[in-house]
């Protein structure tokens, strides 16, 4: 027995295959990259389907061919954020732990690494569980590598080793997430907006000094 509801989508993506002006590659993005910013500033709940095809101006019908549920297309994004995001703070195995946490704070004010921190609240908000979280093996992986490079700097005297590796790394990352997760927080505090200059180098200046003083005690 045939789904009306599922011809109709391969009808409209028939359709919409048939522009050469827009390539299925180019309206797939771009569906991608409209939903994206409307489940940062909505969530998963209040992102609509309807909305997404109208500002990607494409059918619904198409997205549903292309995703099939709104669920699948949240996953879609996910991944492809979280993918990039952890492309831009990628584990170095030479790299020392210091050196990984500055280029985690110069990371944390690109658009990318600023919308996974979004999602991350929205996971949160939205009561995800452990088998629902976007690339969770991954994402488990890149911290226990973090965890890793910490255990070694502490064997190599750089870090005080009676410091709980696991912990020190959880809130090394809420030092550098929470400003753009809660931007009116870090403003409150600060006197000044997580765009300027002059916030970035003073997060700069103060993870620096954070990690210099996480140094063992002198004998």
């Amino acid at each position: 027995m045939t789904n009306p509801k599922k011809d109709r989508g391969r009808r409209w993506a028939k359709d919409e295959e048939a522009s050469a002006d827009d390539p299925i590659e180019n309206r797939r993005d771009r569906i991608l990259a409209v939903a994206a910013e409307e489940f940062e500033t909505k969530g998963f709940a209040g992102a609509r389907i309807d909305e997404i095809a109208r500002r990607s101006n494409v059918n619904k019908q198409l997205i549903y061919y292309y995703f099939g549920s709104k669920r699948v297309l949240h996953s879609a994004v996910m991944e492809h954020v979280t993918t990039r995001a952890l492309e831009a703070t990628h584990y170095e195995s030479e790299e020392s732990y210091g050196k990984s946490v500055q280029r985690s704070v110069a990371a944390s004010f690109t658009k990318i690494q600023n919308r996974l921190y979004r999602y991350w609240l929205w996971e949160a908000a939205e009561g995800s569980d452990q088998e629902e979280i976007a690339r969770r093996d991954e994402r488990r992986e890149h911290y226990a590598q973090k965890v890793a490079q910490i255990r070694r700097a502490q064997i190599d005297g750089e870090i005080d080793p009676n410091i709980d590796a696991r912990f020190l790394h959880l809130g090394v990352v809420a030092l550098i997430g929470f400003p753009q997760m809660a931007p009116q927080i870090a403003s409150l505090i600060t006197g000044m907006e997580t765009d300027d200059p002059e916030f970035r180098e003073g997060q700069k200046a103060f993870v620096e000094h954070i990690m210099r003083a996480l140094s063992p005690p002198n004998p």
